[in-house]
């Protein structure tokens, strides 16, 4: 038996000497500065990067520039609340946590079914868009998407259940990677002709069109929410969290801003490739020869992302594990508390398989899962932003209130289709979350 801070009482020391140490109840805080940033970029940076410039781009033409401005100045707001939520509640159980920690346990369970359903729809839709841009690499034109992204997400899973210091590396090594790619495919793209000729023209009525493409955009800035779940892993989340956000956002935001300019610098607006494969247009216009290598970088790009999505559900269902919502083994670590939960790994790759190949029988399609997914992703600001508002005072609590209004007044542009779905999520999980209680409280010893 233990005192109070673990150590050993003197009438049990006999009885447990030599005996195994129990299990850890949380994991290890490895994660630092260089790989939490490697990991939000590579959480972040997604398929919106590859598509979204050349949609504004088709959309508006030059003042497409002015959404990607508008779109990050929009973010700041939004990375401020989940910064600090960050810092001052890390855990596990990312917004979930949050959530508890403002409205208490059954909310907060509600929230993590809602996330469940939105993960076991989103994650499938990242590595689907994976299959596809495998598909367009030389030789392996004839391999089925569905194959290719439950080929990527066993790939993502791997990486994630080796531990967290070797998944962090593993994230360093792709941020790198995929950024020195976006970045070479932009100066390519600014090398075509005088940049300067094509920036938007400074009037009030581009400024508008270019807002009216907010919504092209928008998409390619979500993620930071994802990166909530990994804060129990932080080595100091009240210090390294709001750093990880704003190197992040800076980084991302200046590769969005750079490769925009450079599509509407070498396509024409009217150019087909713009709206559907406007990197790949790109350097194809500059170098022929490598436009292969944008096929390939994509593939990257989305097997960096499917790594932190996987990393993220599971530390999520590890989460739910320990509070009763869903079985005890995934929660269960290793002896070593550096060692991922391999059992909500698993968990997770096999689920999101799952659907991924529920998408090569008609049963779901990719953009039903891409709209139903992103809308619910769009929930987790607004659900942020209340907390803040609650666990807040002063004027931090007025900027909160603020933020959770025009979110909610965003979220009922949402069909009622989707609404739907996330309102009987949180539904089940509150009543679940009552059930799972009852047992706890049944159970001996509690």
């Amino acid at each position: 038996m233990t005192g109070p801070h673990g150590t050993k009482s003197a009438g049990g020391a006999a009885g447990t000497e030599g005996a195994a140490a129990p299990p850890p109840t949380r994991m290890a805080g490895h994660l630092r500065l260089p790989g939490a940033v490697a990991l939000a970029i590579t959480i972040v940076v997604g398929s919106g990067a590859l598509v979204s410039p050349g949609i504004a781009y088709h959309q508006t033409g030059q003042a497409a520039l002015y959404a990607w401005l508008v779109a990050a100045a929009v973010t700041v707001p939004l990375l401020i609340v989940f910064a600090r939520l960050g810092a001052d509640l890390p855990g596990a159980g990312g917004v979930a946590g949050f959530v508890q920690a403002g409205f208490g346990r059954s909310w907060a369970a509600g929230v993590e079914v809602m996330l469940l359903g939105t993960f076991g729809l989103g994650i499938p839709a990242i590595a689907l868009t994976g299959g596809f841009y495998l598909q367009q690499i030389p030789g392996l034109h004839a391999v089925p998407a569905w194959a290719a992204a439950i080929g990527l997400l066993a790939l993502a899973g791997l990486s994630v259940a080796i531990g967290g210091s070797v998944s962090s590396r593993i994230q360093i090594v792709l941020a790198l990677f995929m950024t020195a790619g976006l970045l070479a495919a932009a100066v390519l793209g600014l090398s075509g002709g005088d940049p300067v000729e094509h920036l938007p023209p400074a009037r009030p009525e581009e400024l508008a069109l270019g807002v009216a493409a907010l919504g092209a955009v928008f998409f390619a800035f979500t993620g930071w929410e994802m990166l909530s779940f990994t804060t129990e892993e932080y080595a100091d989340p009240r210090r390294d969290f709001p750093r990880v956000v704003v190197i992040s956002f800076l980084v991302v935001t200046t590769l969005y801003v750079l490769l925009a300019w450079a599509v509407q610098t070498r396509l024409a607006e009217d150019d087909p490739k713009a709206a559907s494969s406007p990197i790949h247009a790109v350097v194809s216009a500059a170098a022929p020869g490598l436009a292969w290598v944008v096929s390939v970088l994509g593939v990257v790009i989305i097997a960096a992302n499917l790594v932190g999505a996987v990393w993220a559900a599971s530390r999520l269902v590890m989460s739910s594990a320990r509070e009763g919502l869903l079985p005890r083994p995934m929660a269960r670590l290793s002896r070593s508390a550096g060692t991922p939960p391999r059992n909500a790994v698993m968990a997770c790759v096999a689920v999101f398989g799952l659907m991924a190949l529920a998408t090569a029988s008609d049963l779901l399609s990719l953009s039903d899962l891409l709209t139903v997914a992103g809308q619910n992703f769009f929930l987790l600001y607004l659900f942020s932003a209340v907390v803040y508002a609650r666990l807040k005072t002063g004027a931090p609590r007025a900027f909160g209130i603020a933020i959770a209004v025009l979110l909610g007044l965003l979220a009922l542009t949402f069909g009622p289709l989707q609404l739907g779905y996330a309102l009987a999520l949180l539904v089940l999980g509150r009543v679940l979350s009552r059930r799972s209680g009852k047992r706890r409280e049944a159970a001996p010893g509690s």
